[in-house]
């Protein structure tokens, strides 16, 4: 079984897919910062594995921490898209702790 999509595309499908779900149809992007991290292909199920990370853009400075000198780092999300590697089409999501 050989995949009809290429990586570029899979992760293009993957940004696309996260930016529906968590931002709907707004203009720009809801999800702030957002990398690629990891990108796999799993051969056997003919799937790209692709892990974005973004910003957790709920977290809101403690404003004594602020006023303290403390900088607090902002929580990132972590998600793996399993994209089905012949149709193009995200079959799974799930979070990744890191």
């Amino acid at each position: 079984m050989q995949a009809k999509i290429d990586v570029k595309k899979a992760v293009e499908i993957a940004i696309e897919f996260a930016e529906h779900i968590y931002g709907g149809e707004k203009e720009e992007s809801p999800l702030q910062a957002k990398r690629v991290e990891e990108v796999d292909f799993l051969e056997e199920k003919n799937r790209w594995l692709i892990t974005l990370g973004w910003n957790d853009t709920a977290f809101k400075e403690i404003p004594s921490a602020e006023m303290a000198g403390a900088k607090s780092k902002i929580p990132r999300t972590f998600k793996v898209f399993h994209i089905d590697a012949e149709l193009g089409e995200v079959i799974k999501m799930e979070t990744k702790e890191h």
